[in-house]
């Protein structure tokens, strides 16, 4: 039986490898051959961390250590120790291409072997990307959520649990040995169970999206519950597309449940409530934190004005030989010229992308849901924090987001824990452990703009990408 399918999945292999320009290597190709040209080994590890020649730089960390790995003759436990100690994940088993890796380096394989084998599975990653279609609908439903965790959950009473799919999948890679045929055969009777993004992550990011979600409806029928109108409550439902149709009639509570469940979710009103819990009470330019924090400079006494004044001429060279009522001037104009920045980008037919704002955010989670790209791990975090904060009251005990808790979920995700000596790291760990979060939240983005240095979570999501197109980008 599975000669006739591996014949059916692999056909025009040899017509596709044929096509392609032997003559031009791949990225991934450049870049093995820049780095073997590096006879010291200790210059190689640091050129390829380091990333200082243009044609290196221009590939990621994580595929330049990958590349390292081959040319050092890594195992694949050090290789995911050399990847965790540069904050990037380990291989990914429900990934084809990944999959691959495993058991390249598993099985001591060279580049060139790992390859051959590579070009073999291009039919079989086409077929596994064209039968992804779970959540691809254009529109999701909080019921659509449910069921795709709960598919990828043991049901414990009433705390879902992860399959471990990831990890089954990779104690199997290791089993397989050496023998080449049996892996094939592998990769073709699970096929099923690979995914074109890290599915774990994904996982993680719908389940507290759940809680979320949960927590917004809760709120929403316990008004009902105590016969109030539900205006009081259509900021905390602007998260579901639902206004109209509990608008037309009273509805019971368990009505509106079913109703609330069935309707599309809003992505951007989801990313907006993001934003507000992080951004609405710090801002992300360090001249708009000095503002607000002074309040209206033209009222200021005059030590806050030498205070602010010579920040700004720290800041400008422009400054530096102006007066203090000059400098003052000088913000105000400035503030209100980007005021009239913020009003027209953000105007209902701008069409041009707004950083941080309006459909860019909302078209991130979307594809995130979707299955068409991956989170990485700073906007990971931020999101489950965001979930996990505001749904504390909803999500049983053991799964409520703590520093353990995060930690185990990184883990499991092949992320890097949290660790101190990150900066970052140090503020996620702060804000799951601090009594008033938001507080912290002020006080650090404050910190911060007075060092001139972005927020944390000022290039959040931006990192974000189809790992399974990169792997394209870099092969082929």
């Amino acid at each position: 039986m599975y000669n006739g399918i591996y014949d059916i999945i692999f056909q025009g292999v040899s017509l596709m490898t044929a096509e392609k320009d032997p003559r031009k290597p791949s990225l991934l190709d450049s870049l093995i051959g820049e780095l073997m040209n590096t006879a010291d080994s200790r210059s190689l590890v640091d050129l390829c961390i380091s990333g200082n020649r243009k044609q290196i730089a221009a590939i990621p960390l994580r595929n330049r250590l990958i590349a390292l790995g081959f040319i050092k003759k890594m195992s694949l436990e050090e290789l995911n120790r050399r990847l965790l100690e540069n904050n990037c994940e380990i291989l990914y088993a429900r990934s084809l291409w990944e999959a691959t890796l495993i058991y390249a380096f598993r099985n001591e394989m060279s580049y060139t072997e790992w390859k051959e084998m590579l070009s073999e599975c291009q039919t079989l990653n086409t077929a596994i990307r064209e039968g992804s279609t779970v959540l691809s609908e254009a529109s999701v439903s909080m019921n659509d959520i449910a069921a795709y965790v709960s598919d990828n959950s043991i049901p414990d009473q009433e705390i879902a649990r992860t399959r471990h799919k990831t990890q089954i999948l990779s104690e199997k890679i290791s089993e397989i040995g050496k023998d080449k045929q049996s892996f094939h055969l592998f990769l073709l009777s699970n096929a099923a169970s690979f995914s074109t993004v890290r599915e774990k992550t994904r996982y993680y990011f719908c389940k507290y999206l759940h809680y979320f979600l949960t927590n917004r409806m809760e709120e929403a029928l316990t008004v009902i519950k105590n016969g109030r109108n539900l205006r009081d409550v259509w900021d905390t439902l602007s998260v579901f597309r639902i206004r109209t149709a509990l608008d037309r009639k009273k509805h019971t509570p368990e009505e509106a449940h079913e109703k609330i469940t069935g309707s599309p979710i809003s992505f951007g009103a989801v990313y907006d409530a993001f934003e507000q819990f992080y951004f609405g009470y710090i801002t992300q330019d360090w001249l708009q934190v000095l503002l607000n924090y002074y309040g209206d400079i033209t009222k200021l006494a005059p030590v806050q004005k030498k205070q602010l004044t010579a920040e700004a001429r720290r800041r400008s060279k422009e400054l530096r030989d102006c007066t203090d009522d000059e400098v003052i001037e000088w913000l105000r104009e400035e503030t209100e010229r980007k005021e009239r920045e913020a009003d027209q980008l953000y105007s209902a037919d701008n069409k041009k992308a707004v950083y941080q704002r309006g459909r860019s955010g909302e078209n991130f989670l979307r594809k995130v849901i979707r299955g068409e790209t991956d989170t990485d791990r700073l906007t990971f975090i931020a999101f489950l924090l965001f979930f996990g904060m505001e749904a504390r009251s909803r999500i049983p005990e053991e799964h409520r987001i703590s520093t353990e808790r995060l930690n185990t979920i990184l883990q499991e995700c092949g992320f890097p824990v949290l660790d101190t000596r990150r900066a970052s790291d140090r503020f996620f760990i702060d804000f799951t452990n601090s009594g008033d979060p938001l507080d912290l939240l002020i006080e650090e983005a404050e910190t911060m703009a007075f060092s001139e240095e972005n927020f944390y979570l000022y290039k959040t999501y931006l990192s974000s990408e189809s790992s399974d197109k990169k792997w394209n980008e870099l092969t082929s």
